[in-house]
């Protein structure tokens, strides 16, 4: 049975999304694993802001749908200012915004 994270990624394949900008992190880890039988591509930044950015740039390039991910707490936050300008700018952008499981939070 596939999860979440693979439908995403097979739906991505079916639509022609053919890379995800961001920074893998524990949260994104069913992400990860979905793509390493995909033809989905994990394009890697040095900070979520500049994939939300990067993202954006596509977006605007391409007329067509990027993607972006960050992993729980501050780099969800980081995607924010990226998005701003995705949606300023009026291109289609979406944001995968990882948590951590709710019975792993506060267990330290």
């Amino acid at each position: 049975m596939a999860n979440v994270a693979e439908h995403f990624i097979s739906t991505f394949e079916a639509n022609g999304i053919d890379r995800i900008w961001g920074i893998a992190g524990d949260s994104l880890n069913g992400f990860t694993d979905a793509m390493r039988n995909s033809d989905v591509e994990w394009m890697h930044v040095r900070h979520e802001e500049a994939g939300a950015f990067a993202a954006a740039a596509e977006a605007e390039m391409t007329g067509e749908l990027a993607v972006t991910a960050g992993t729980a707490g501050p780099g969800n936050l980081h995607l924010i200012n990226g998005l701003y300008d995705a949606q300023r700018s009026r291109v289609p952008v979406l944001a995968i915004a990882a948590h951590i499981p709710a019975e792993e939070i506060g267990t330290g």
